[in-house]
């Protein structure tokens, strides 16, 4: 191993995950310790060796940590850092992207299934004991267009997802789609190679992209340049018989613009895993809606049983790599993690 590296980890562990990484490092070079809450800092001894960090949140003493030199975060998401010195202080940050595909695009697939047959229709059907053999539930995915807003790793085991079943997919992103690398993948997820987006629109675009489409769904990070990025212009754009999908999170989506959209009708629906607050509260109009199926943040979180299996293996990969010399898996650009970023579409 590297000589003086120290390697915190505050996260729960799992026995095969722990061993992998002492087989890298060994017992004196890592200290495991509770799982940090935001505003916590590490012990003043062991926030000044700690060079190597897993973690949910950043220290509160993070100042005194000046021999870090990576973080890997156990999210896929990263707003909660912005802002902090870690790029002034040298610090790689690293994100757990790639861990949550498959449950994100699965639970989408479930959301898309629900509307196209009207799932919530058919049980209401079966506790009055009826019998109404309608259309609606006779509906097929296989044609509908869907359209991906963020195309990186989560986007791209939607994508793949959708286009295995016969959905015509379509991509935004704020740059050009192609091939991808230096991410953390599940084996046989996503879409490596960007391949799948029978149309790839810019931003600029957005018009013509949000017009073609019979679902959206939203996948990418929130940072200052994309929050509230749906707004009315957006919404209004949709056809009428959309389904707007939100596993991502809840704050990409301009609060007033979309409850006046359900209520008025310029989309005809949607699913939202992620919340303007945290619990949304039981007087808030989105639950009595009739076309918006709320869940609790749970498309893609710890709770799955490979969450801990696939952090704890990108960790091991990364920190292989940190051992070698080599580039890491899921960097975070230095620019994306200031305040002012323009980053995340």
């Amino acid at each position: 191993m590297t000589t003086g590296e120290q390697i915190v980890i505050s996260q729960q562990i799992t026995p095969e995950g722990l061993a992998a990484v002492r087989a890298l490092v060994g017992d004196a070079a890592l200290t495991v310790v509770p799982m940090l809450d935001d505003g916590e800092a590490l012990p003043a001894e062991l926030a000044a060796a700690c060079t190597v960090l897993l973690t949910d949140a950043a220290p509160a003493n993070l100042a005194a940590m000046q021999r870090l030199r990576w973080m890997q975060l156990s999210s896929a998401g990263y707003e909660h850092i912005v802002g902090l010195p870690l790029p002034e202080m040298g610090v790689t940050v690293t994100n757990a992207s790639g861990v949550n595909d498959v449950p994100i695009a699965e639970w989408c697939l479930a959301m898309l299934l629900l509307f196209e047959r009207d799932l919530r229709g058919l049980l209401a059907m079966q506790q009055r004991r009826g019998w109404d053999r309608l259309p609606k539930y006779q509906s097929e995915l296989r044609g509908r267009r869907v359209g991906v807003i963020g195309y990186g790793s989560i986007g791209r085991e939607v994508a793949r997802v959708c286009s295995s079943l016969g959905l015509d997919v379509w991509a935004m992103s704020r740059s050009p789609i192609g091939p991808r690398h230096g991410h953390y993948a599940v084996a046989g997820s996503g879409d490596a190679a960007g391949v799948i987006p029978t149309r790839r629109f810019l931003f600029a675009e957005r018009d013509t992209f949000l017009a073609g489409l019979d679902y959206l769904i939203l996948t990418l990070p929130l940072v200052p340049a994309t929050t509230g990025l749906i707004g009315e212009r957006e919404l209004r754009a949709l056809p009428d018989h959309a389904v707007l999908l939100n596993p991502s999170r809840g704050p990409l989506i301009d609060e007033p613009a979309i409850i006046r959209a359900l209520t008025e009708g310029w989309i005809a629906g949607a699913a939202l895993d992620t919340h303007f607050q945290y619990p949304l509260p039981p007087e808030h109009p989105l639950w009595a809606m009739p076309n918006v199926v709320l869940t609790p943040h749970i498309s893609g979180s710890t709770g799955s049983r490979q969450f801990l299996p696939r952090l704890w293996d990108l960790f091991a990969q990364n920190l292989a790599r940190h051992l070698a010399g080599e580039p890491l898996l899921n960097v975070i650009a230095a620019a994306d993690l200031n305040a002012g970023s323009h980053a995340g579409v």
